[in-house]
């Protein structure tokens, strides 16, 4: 009798609760794809370097799934509660007809463990195979060979998946049983009855907390676009609490204003069901402020890792050439031993039929602040920080290096080289303004347009070139780079298998040189970059997304569940299924769009903030990738939208029609 109660109650709740079910084969799937993601490399052809990358890549997702599964596991417990307090009405008509409490928590454990089940066989079967689509997708960040493509099942993964879904749902039961122990008959029984109230019945009180809410929000906007998100201090933390309470204060009123709003207007309010779709409406924002504000605040997150991590996706892979010019660039201080760095390298590397050029980075006592110049666009001090110097022969052996055309330079006058757009500002100031040098007694004018060209592989920032005789000038010690271009490609496969000898050498401890920037390692670096911040990005952002609408979704499900009573009081008072469905439709329309439009908000300033560091130092425009991760946070969105709206009509129509 209780087998055949449980099957028919499972039934039940995948019908009304979709959602919940959704919820958790999407889950076990992505758990699924992305930890079997180390399996994919069998059938790529990769480096060695890339392969430690993705050795690397599996121990970071390893991390990152413990956090994972605590919030899908969060997630699970709290649809769970809604969904067992929904039922209390049942339990309570189980007791009165003499069922006991362990009867009925083993009808619950048996409900959990199947439905859990059936979850995690669905999820493992659509995982192994979107995880074949992942391949492709791996491959791409990669840039590797999928030639010998075969059909991939990661038996890891899956046990993995299986372990972490059972705890979960372990937890599940275990709270449903010590949930059910503590439920009196009357709780039951009455259970669904209570209806929400308005936290503030005053309507100056609420406009008066809602306009808080925006100086609070406007306030944390304006603070984080001055001070920048890589400076963490208290204008940081500040810019953070008042977003927070801000965000809390907005939706706290929000319920009473909108309530006043629309009855305002007496055409729209008591036209159709407006009045029944408000209460509804202000009533769920009124009860559920605090996880409406959150959905609003992860949405920022959601919006801000998917944008960041595919923007990311592009640093140095279109343009491997102009980000590392050289073959290699070797870097010292020229106090060790040697008096060059290309006298200290041993005859594998100086054997090579190459172009090499070392030259001086030199430092006087001038700091960017002794300039009239605004540096406010790099978004970090730079005030305290020395000019870099280079002589002009120096310069033009990297113009003749990387076959660009030879300038000449005036006694009386200084270039400019900048690596970066954000730098490439700041350095067209000193031209604009036509900013003066005082160096060895004599003043410099600026000359040319700004150079934005590379003086070795690992160059950042702004460097001012002037002529060969204020080297005496400047610091005594200056560092030295050494670079190198082999002439043939045959010459560059064969430096870098000498360096990768060399450097696992003994001889590489006694070195002229601090460490060295090779162009196939910048490559490799730049594909583990690009694939580590790809995944978590889209790892991470699946999770939060699916976390966010499905809290919102299972709401809207547990109040249409108790509301069947209102529906069919409406269904008998004459109104039409149309009508119905129409408010039902907007009221879970505007529930899911109110979090929504604020965490857009949020997500505009924040990725400002964002993109000003990535333009700082990656010249990676995060604003020119919002379209697509956009798109995919619409697609979730709108799919838990689409399924909310079905789950709430099958429950209210299923007493009714």
């Amino acid at each position: 009798m209780l087998t055949k109660l449980v099957f028919k109650n499972v039934g039940k709740s995948m019908q009304d609760y979709t959602v919940y079910f959704f919820t958790l084969v999407f889950g076990v799937s992505i758990f699924y794809m992305f930890n079997s993601i180390y399996a994919q490399q069998d059938i790529m052809v990769v480096t060695e370097i890339l392969t430690d990358s993705m050795i690397a890549l599996r121990k970071i997702l390893s991390v990152i799934s413990v956090f994972v599964a605590v919030i899908l596991g969060f997630l699970i417990v709290y649809a769970n509660s809604f969904f067992i307090r929904r039922r209390k009405k049942e339990m309570g008509i189980y007791m009165t007809l003499g069922m006991s409490k362990g009867k009925i928590s083993a009808i619950l454990v048996s409900e959990t463990f199947l439905m859990g089940l059936i979850a995690l066989i669905a999820g493992l079967i659509i995982g192994v195979f979107g995880s074949q689509f992942m391949s492709v997708f791996t491959a791409k960040i990669f840039e590797a060979d999928m030639t010998a493509y075969k059909f991939i099942f990661s038996p890891d993964a899956a046990v993995k998946s299986s372990l972490y879904f059972a705890v979960i749902f372990l937890t599940v039961i275990i709270f449903n049983t010590i949930t059910v122990s503590k439920y009196k008959l009357i709780d039951l029984i009455y259970g669904g009855r209570k209806n929400e109230s308005l936290k503030i019945r005053s309507t100056k009180l609420s406009v008066l907390v809602f306009l808080v809410s925006i100086v609070f929000l406007g306030t944390a906007y304006a603070l984080v676009l001055k001070n920048g998100i890589i400076n963490i201090n208290r204008i940081f933390l500040w810019s953070i609490i008042l977003g927070t309470a801000g965000s809390l204060l907005f939706f706290f009123s929000l319920s009473g204003i909108l309530t006043k709003l629309i009855q305002s207007n007496k055409k729209l309010y008591y036209k159709n069901l407006t009045m029944f779709v408000t209460r509804q409406l202000t009533s769920k924002i009124n009860t559920n402020f605090i996880s409406i504000s959150v959905v609003s605040i992860v949405l920022l997150l959601v919006i801000g890792i998917f944008s960041t991590g595919y923007s990311m996706k592009n640093i140095l892979s279109a343009n491997l050439k102009e980000t590392a010019p050289y073959d290699v660039s070797f870097y010292g201080d020229g106090k060790g031993n040697y008096k060059t760095i290309y006298e200290s390298l041993p005859m594998s590397i100086k054997g090579i039929d190459a172009i090499s050029h070392e030259y001086s980075i030199y430092r006087g006592d001038l700091h960017y602040k002794d300039f009239p110049v605004d540096y406010s666009s790099l978004s970090f001090d730079i005030g305290k920080r020395g000019l870099d110097f280079v002589m002009f022969s120096d310069y033009q052996k990297f113009l003749e290096m990387q076959g660009m055309e030879k300038a000449d330079l005036p006694g009386n006058g200084y270039f400019i080289v900048a690596t970066g757009d954000v730098y490439q500002h700041a350095a067209q100031q000193f031209l604009d303004r036509n900013v003066s040098i005082s160096l060895g007694g004599k003043t410099l004018q600026p000359n040319g347009e700004v150079q934005n060209i590379k003086l070795s592989n690992s160059d950042s920032g702004i460097t001012f070139v002037v002529n060969d005789g204020f080297s005496e000038t400047l610091s005594k010690s200056p560092d030295q780079v050494l670079n190198m271009i082999c002439k043939t490609g045959e010459g560059s496969k064969e430096l870098q298998e000498n360096l990768k000898q060399y450097s696992n050498s003994e001889d590489y401890q006694e070195k002229g040189f601090w460490y060295y920037s090779s162009r196939e390692e910048i490559y490799a670096s730049s594909l583990a970059m690009k694939a580590i911040i790809s995944f978590l990005a889209i790892y991470l952002g699946i999770v939060f997304m699916v976390a966010c609408a499905a809290i919102l979704a299972i709401q809207q499900l547990a109040q249409a569940s108790d509301n069947k009573e209102r529906y069919a009081l409406l269904r008998k008072l004459g109104a039409e299924k149309k009508m119905l469905d129409r408010a039902l439709f907007v009221q879970i329309l505007c529930y899911f769009l109110l979090p929504f439009i604020l965490g857009i908000v949020h997500s505009i300033v924040g990725l400002t903030a964002v993109n000003n560091v990535m333009m700082a130092f990656e010249r990676v425009n995060v604003m020119d990738s919002v379209f697509i991760p956009a798109l995919f946070i619409v697609f979730i969105y709108g799919v838990y939208f689409g399924l909310t709206y079905i789950g709430c009509k099958h429950i209210l129509r299923r007493d009714q029609f």
